[in-house]
């Protein structure tokens, strides 16, 4: 046995050999993985203070010299052998804060849980918090686990998402909370309700949350869903943001690990989940990051020249989404890729440079959210010149410049007015816990909303072929 020393985390014995992606899932340490610890995605980086070695060669593709000199390492990738010492770039979870009573409100997110705690009398907010959901250790998207789950991994995958909830507790101080309002994608309400997610394998995809759900020991209220893939997150912010009475024509857009388009009209909500994947999280992406404390969450252009901006001005460990999102529109606006996303020069970062596929992949994210709304404003008989307002959301569409965004063609360019706001969905939940009677609004938005299945729509193929461009809309 050696001893592994995880800094601000405690020490570990383990046997020889053991990869530390096992011993950090297996200890609730939270790190992302989103390839299942395979060397595919390259976000689960280390640094080795004390027993390091040399690279392997998929270490090497993630790892560039400036990281590797400072002995960054993949968790996958590093089987210790010696007593070994290492950091965690990264904080995913504060210091528990002295136990209140209260209620919680939790959105449990695909890569990100994030809790709200609540003073019922009052009905003010005491504080928030967020945590990285252990199951990224077996997949980074819900379709993985769904297939791991499947195989036998059911309890496993269970056992980390209330891992990640208690580690949510313990950061909000509340460990039996009086009432707890749940919202999150179909997926993970599937888990907390320990139910099983064969039906979402498949088509026809379902969901077992039709209607609100009550439970006993502990008290919660755990918020239904629009369809297979359109989870009660969505349904909690349509709730917070207000939209769901009006009188205009909105554009509603979750954009996360998952990217949900939602058309709200003064008639009905119809609603549709994209295949746009992770790659806005870094995952697959040569230089991608999460929007943690060394990411760079902004790039500029000077002289031919790329700058940039880093969270927390930490050593820079890759481009989070903002950053992606702003090369992609330099890179286009300056000649280093066309509008077809062919990379024309080297697009370098610092230490980072952007590769072809890294462009595809982010090509194919854009088109995807791109196809949805088409779909959608189609499906209404409506044109983007009709749609008064395009509201933007989720765990990095708050973050987005609408300008650059209607640029490359993520959302439609014209004089609608762009919003964004942080936390629609954990607001949502908040919601509950103060007003008993906006349970009532929920069951109205689900009953007007309806469930667009992208696939097949017969227009499906000719709209992302076009929708594969960097271009504004026509």
């Amino acid at each position: 046995m050696i001893k592994i020393t995880v800094k601000s985390q405690g020490q570990f014995h383990v046997k020889k050999g053991t990869p530390l992606i096992d011993l950090l899932a297996r200890k609730g340490i939270p790190i992302p993985a989103a390839c299942n610890g395979q060397g595919r995605c390259g976000l689960c980086r280390i640094k080795i203070e004390e027993g390091a070695r040399p690279h392997d060669e998929i270490e090497k593709l993630f790892i560039n010299k400036q990281l590797a000199q400072q002995n960054y390492h993949l968790a996958c990738r590093f089987y210790p052998t010696t007593d070994t010492i290492i950091t965690i770039p990264m904080s995913p979870r504060g210091r528990a804060k002295k136990s209140v009573s209260g209620a919680l409100a939790l959105d449990l997110g695909t890569t990100v849980l994030k809790g709200a705690l609540v003073d019922i009398r009052s009905k003010k907010l005491i504080r928030t918090a967020l945590t990285f959901n252990l199951q990224s250790c077996m997949g980074g998207d819900v379709v993985t686990r769904i297939g791991r789950a499947i195989n036998g991994e059911y309890d496993q995958l269970y056992a980390m998402l209330m891992k990640s909830i208690a580690a949510l507790k313990r950061q909000l101080g509340v460990k039996r909370p009086l009432f707890t309002s749940v919202v999150g994608n179909t997926v993970m309400l599937s888990f907390f309700l320990k139910k099983p997610v064969d039906d979402l394998a498949g088509y026809p995809f379902k969901s077992p949350l039709d209607h609100g759900v009550f439970q006993n020991d502990p008290p919660c209220y755990i918020f239904p869903v629009i369809g297979s893939f359109i989870g009660g997150d969505i349904i909690s912010g349509i709730l917070a943001s207000r939209v769901y009475s009006t009188s205009k024509n909105v554009l509603y857009a979750d954009l996360g690990t998952n990217g949900e388009v939602v058309l709200i009209t003064p008639k009905k909500i119809i609603a549709a989940s994209t295949a746009a994947g992770p790659a806005f999280e870094g995952v697959g992406i040569r230089c991608g990051s999460l929007a943690v404390p060394g990411a760079i969450k902004a790039v500029g252009i000077n002289n031919g020249i790329f700058t940039f901006s880093v969270i927390d001005n930490k050593t820079p460990l890759g481009l989070c989404a903002s950053g992606l999102i702003d090369a992609l529109y330099l890179g286009v606006k300056h000649g280093f890729i066309s509008e077809t996303g062919k990379l024309n020069k080297t697009m370098s970062i610092g230490e980072f440079s952007l590769v072809q596929n890294d462009i595809r992949k982010l090509q194919l994210a854009v088109g995807a959210i791109r196809t949805g709304m088409k779909i959608l404003l189609k499906q209404s008989k409506l044109s983007s010149h009709m749609i008064d307002e395009v509201m933007l959301t989720g765990e990095f569409g708050t973050r987005l410049r609408p300008g650059i965004l209607a640029r490359i063609g993520l959302i439609p360019s014209g004089r609608m007015k762009v919003t964004s706001e942080k936390n629609l969905a954990l607001k949502g939940a908040v919601m509950v816990l103060t007003n008993d009677r906006v349970r009532q609004c929920i069951e109205d938005i689900k009953g007007k909303s309806v469930h667009l299945e992208l696939a097949n729509h017969p227009e499906f193929q000719k709209e992302f072929v076009h929708a594969m461009r960097f271009s504004p809309w026509e």
